[in-house]
């Protein structure tokens, strides 16, 4: 009787990576080209990992310079994003994402033959946005290519993707800092065509686009008016803007909080959390997509919000190093709950003709968070109290939760009358 039971546990165990995987199945050829070129392309994003570091160390600027340029890099990107939604919905997605794609893969080539040259930054900042430019029409592309009813299965895997090489590539871009400067552009270079080479031969559009219900069906107005006169978008929007406000302080504040609580162990305390944010997102991904697979977006992101309150809340603490640890994991999973929900919703409100460009408007939204959240970390941070910064991103977190799930009221009731 024992030998028969621990026979069937040990096959109930054997059967779960198949019934976690059973959803993925069928995705095509196309899909899978999408996801291995994006997790080449995101593992090569080498100089954007260690642009500060570059500008810095190679060409000597001081930080308020370094900022500037920053600054600057996310404001082209902002700018690509609109322009490639525009270009991809009149001349193709897939080939406005292999233009964009091959000439920010072209600028790189050429920076790596002057790395030392003073408007070599310039040069950064007019790449950037090609790179920001392309980044929104890969949403657009598997929106194209998913079927309906696997778009979310579609986005948590791209998520995945994209989370794989984020994971690897600073390790190889460390290395390539250290010893040549030039190969680090080449490298980011090379991978990004290698990207283009896969999509090219890879990804086949469909002649006709998925749409799930009649509001994806084509809208005759211009984008930016199609786009405004969806008030649940704008909605969405703003919601967009306050998630990404929030999250952006796990790039500035959280490295602060963690230099400033951990001393001289700060830097390789940030790496060892970082490295513990990728390995979560890596190993949870896939079981937790599948968990919330019947869950509608808002209702996810409203979810997603409440493990921000208490992992953002929780650094309002004096903590050790396995206090952040716990925080990073419990904020981690907020992290992938969100992710692979918003894609989702955002496709299920857009007309086919112009779902590049709504992901460009969309893009735009996070990046605006991405500005603002520093800006505004900076300024809590004035007199050095850490945790009026993080009680007040708590405190962000728990207004856009709630406001998710008033949102995710509005959006079923919408869904109900479409049906």
């Amino acid at each position: 009787m024992n030998n028969s039971r621990l026979a069937s546990f040990g096959s109930s165990l054997a059967g779960i990576p198949a019934r976690l995987l059973a959803p993925y199945r069928g995705l095509g050829t196309s899909l899978w080209s999408m996801f291995f070129a994006t997790m080449i392309n995101r593992f090569g994003d080498f100089v954007g990992s260690f642009l500060a570091l570059y500008l810095s160390r190679v060409l000597g600027y001081e930080a308020a310079r370094v900022g500037f340029v920053i600054s600057m890099v996310f404001t082209a990107s902002m700018a690509g994003s609109l322009l490639s939604g525009w270009v991809a919905d009149r001349t193709g997605r897939k080939e406005a994402l292999l233009m964009f794609q091959s000439a920010g893969a072209f600028i790189n080539l050429l920076l790596s033959f002057m790395v030392h040259v003073p408007w070599a930054p310039a040069l950064i900042v007019f790449g950037s946005l090609f790179r920001g430019g392309a980044r929104p029409l890969i949403g657009a592309v598997l929106t194209d290519l998913a079927p309906p009813e696997k778009r979310k299965e579609v986005f948590g895997l791209q998520y995945w993707s994209i989370n794989v090489g984020v994971a690897l590539g600073p390790l190889v871009a460390a290395f390539l800092f250290e010893r040549s400067i030039p190969w680090l552009f080449r490298g980011d270079a090379f991978t990004t065509l290698l990207s283009v080479l896969l999509i090219s031969q890879g990804v086949k559009m469909p002649k006709e686009t998925h749409v799930a219900s009649c509001l994806e069906h084509h809208d005759g107005r211009g984008a930016f008016r199609a786009f405004v006169s969806r008030p649940i978008l704008l909605a969405f929007a703003g919601l967009a803007v306050l998630s990404s406000l929030t999250y952006s302080q796990t790039g500035f504040g959280l490295p602060m909080t963690v230099s400033h609580v951990m001393d001289k162990a700060g830097p390789r305390s940030m790496g060892y959390l970082m490295s513990l944010n990728a390995v979560v997102v890596i190993l949870f991904s896939i079981p937790i997509a599948r968990l919330l697979r019947s869950w509608t977006p808002l209702s996810c992101m409203s979810l997603s919000g409440l493990f921000y309150v208490i992992g953002f809340g929780m650094l309002a603490m004096r903590l050790s190093f396995i206090g952040f640890a716990v925080s990073t994991v419990i904020w981690t999973t907020g992290e992938i709950v969100s992710s692979i929900n918003m894609g989702v919703f955002l496709a299920r409100h857009s007309p086919a003709n112009w779902r590049a460009s709504f992901q460009s408007f969309l893009g735009v939204c996070f990046s605006a968070g991405w500005v603002i959240g520093p800006l505004t970390g900076g300024w809590l941070l004035g007199g050095g109290n850490y945790a009026l910064l993080w009680l007040a991103t708590a405190a962000v977190c728990l207004i856009w939760a709630f406001l998710a799930f008033v949102v995710d009221r509005w959006d079923r009731r919408i869904l109900a009358y479409e049906a």
